[in-house]
């Protein structure tokens, strides 16, 4: 493990999943120091994702200040673990994401957690953005309130006291896909994708597909196409696109009608908003 990304002390790791790796970091000097310790994001090999690729997908993203959402200290280019990354930091300190939840978390507190990801993700959406790779990776959890001023890069930089709302907040897009065949900026694996992405129609509606996918995978175990990643490229993209997503047994029923609306094939029979999604797992999680 590298000690370094850019001027960066990484003081250990949150995630290593091979895809988005997630680092805690000490805050230069340049950034005011101090003990409070932030979060470095390897977004994705150079070779995969040109850095122009990645600015213009993260630039607008970045422009959204909102409880839920990380406040970005800024993005760069950098050696990590000897190959070349995009990297970015944000004044937020990750103590884990819902792709490896601590033991002890219990179904409720997950529910609530993916409701914090949803309003992160509908500020995006009021904003016209939309994230585009929503899974359990995606859905950071923090360990404290933190401000956050400054921007992702020196054009959007300005002052702010918006930090990620304690709990958990919305990670940024993954910029690659590890060795997946579908390696575009912001694609999510292919379990949480919506079939609309690869008909080139995402939108606020493919979140609501990921939250959908997030929850059911959280809760049962499982995601909506089981298996869909270990078999041939063609097929499983067929499937996605062909096969409506089968009911899983395994979900209570307050639960089941939630992750069944997200992950409809019709995106009009879907939620219509990713708040609507939250409301409906505060409900769920405190019925539980």
């Amino acid at each position: 493990m590298a000690s370094q990304v850019a001027d960066y002390e990484i003081m250990s790791t949150v995630l290593e999943d091979g895809t988005t790796p997630c680092l805690r970091a000490r805050r230069p000097a340049r950034l005011g120091g101090g003990d409070d310790p932030v979060t470095i994001w390897i977004l994705g090999p150079l070779a995969r994702t040109p850095w122009t690729a990645a600015k213009a997908r993260l630039e607008p993203v970045a422009g959204v200040r909102a409880d839920n959402l990380p406040a970005w200290l800024e993005a760069g280019v950098a050696d990590w673990s000897q190959r070349p990354v995009i990297w970015l930091s944000a004044s937020i300190a990750v103590t884990g994401t819902l792709a490896s939840p601590p033991q002890d978390m219990d179904v409720p507190d997950r529910l609530r957690a993916i409701a914090g990801a949803a309003r992160g993700a509908h500020a995006l959406h009021e904003q016209g953005q939309f994230h585009g790779a929503i899974c359990p990776q995606a859905v950071a959890l923090v360990a404290k309130n933190q401000d956050g001023g400054g921007g992702l890069f020196p054009s959007l930089a300005s002052p702010g006291d918006v930090g990620g709302a304690e709990g958990a907040v919305l990670a940024p897009p993954s910029l690659a896909n590890g060795e997946r065949p579908v390696a575009q900026v912001g694609y999510p694996p292919l379990a949480y994708m919506d079939p609309q992405l690869l008909r080139g129609e995402g939108g606020r509606w493919s979140d609501v597909w990921g939250l959908g996918a997030t929850i059911q995978q959280v809760v049962s175990g499982s995601v909506p196409f089981p298996g869909i990643e270990d078999v041939p490229v063609v097929q499983s993209l067929g499937r996605l696109l062909m096969v409506p997503p089968p009911s899983s047994g395994a979900l209570p029923a307050a639960v089941s009608e939630i992750v069944a609306a997200c992950v409809s094939t019709d995106p009009a029979n879907r939620p219509l908003t990713a708040r609507e999604v939250a409301e409906r797992l505060d409900e769920a999680a405190s019925k539980w």
